[in-house]
């Protein structure tokens, strides 16, 4: 397994500001990490709530193990260069039966990060498929750079602040994000995205780890946090953050109780939800118990002035396993 790319590919991303499938993690590799996370879960009686679905790697220490993985940091460092930082990790079970689905959108609306040397890395611990709510991207949607956004605060929308894409989106060229357990995708920040709801009988699991370069500052809040995993950090801008000992410790608890309330100005600046308290009533945070199989859904979500997807399950070349990075200067 050499997940590291070549300069057809590296040209590749930075047209389409997308590239998948790349295996990072074997599939028992991959099998070892649900297993330990459905675990926990097993022991507290349900789903990771929703406030440690983000910054999980700070309470969690397999999550913490995975965002250091060198066959992913590899090929992050292909595409960042060789100092990186994680900014945020996202856990995203999506239960079967759930209804709830993610609006097109760019990560960059809300970030508040200056620069767009961001990309992030989602790594599947299950079977990612259009039944189950993968992601459709649109390849080459992340040249027009940052496009207005709407924030909704719909309660079935599992973005933060609901937020949309105003513009009309032209689905006409976007592709299904299908994953096996321990293939990942990478994306540009400003890449277009979304995800529809969980409409199998099978549970979705999967890890979004948010890669930075420390040349990055935070605008909308004088304090912010990210790990530095791999290089060195010679400018500072964010505070170092601590490793979990162990699963939920005390310890862990209380440090990422501090990085929640400034994570919650910099997410919901501009509103009147800004800290750890506004953080903790939106979307995403919110504890979301499992849907019985079969339960009968709601209204599908509004997708108003859409093309439809077309019917493709891989990008438009599928990425096989190559020669350490194509970078060039």
């Amino acid at each position: 397994m050499n997940p590291s790319l070549n300069a057809s590919e590296l040209a590749t991303y930075e047209r389409d500001g997308l590239l998948f499938p790349k295996r990072v993690l074997s599939p028992e590799r991959a099998a070892a990490y649900r297993t330990e996370w459905e675990a926990y879960e097993a022991r507290t009686g349900g789903p990771i709530k929703g406030q440690y679905r983000y910054k999980s790697h700070l309470v969690f220490p397999f999550i913490d193990q995975i965002i250091r993985e060198p066959a992913i940091l590899d090929l992050v460092e292909c595409v960042l260069g060789p100092d990186i930082l994680v900014w945020n990790t996202n856990l995203y079970p999506k239960e079967a039966g759930d209804d709830r689905f993610i609006s097109w959108h760019q990560d960059s609306a809300h970030w508040g990060l200056n620069n767009n040397r961001i990309a992030s890395e989602w790594i599947a611990l299950s079977p990612a498929t259009r039944e189950n709510g993968c992601m459709a991207m649109i390849p080459g949607s992340h040249r027009q750079g940052t496009v207005a956004h709407s924030d909704t605060w719909d309660p079935k929308n599992i973005l933060t602040r609901g937020q949309t894409i105003t513009q009309e989106v032209d689905e006409t060229n976007a592709v299904w994000v299908t994953l096996a357990p321990g293939e990942c995708s990478l994306h540009h920040v400003e890449t277009m995205h979304f995800s529809p709801g969980n409409t199998s009988a099978e549970r979705r699991v999967g890890l979004a780890v948010r890669y930075i370069t420390p040349s990055a500052r935070q605008t909308h809040h004088d304090v912010d946090y990210a790990t530095l995993v791999r290089g060195k950090d010679v400018f500072g801008h964010f505070l170092p953050e601590r490793a979990p000992t162990a699963s939920m410790d005390e310890a862990a608890l209380a440090f990422h109780a501090e990085v929640a309330d400034t994570q919650g100005k910099i997410l919901l600046h501009g509103t009147d939800r800004v800290g750890a308290k506004g953080l903790a009533e939106t979307n995403t945070f919110r504890c979301a118990q499992r849907s019985p199989k079969g339960a009968e859904r709601d209204a599908k979500p509004k997708m108003a002035r859409r093309q439809p997807l077309r019917q493709t399950d891989r990008a438009p070349s599928t990425l096989s396993a190559s020669a350490p990075c194509g970078r060039v200067s």
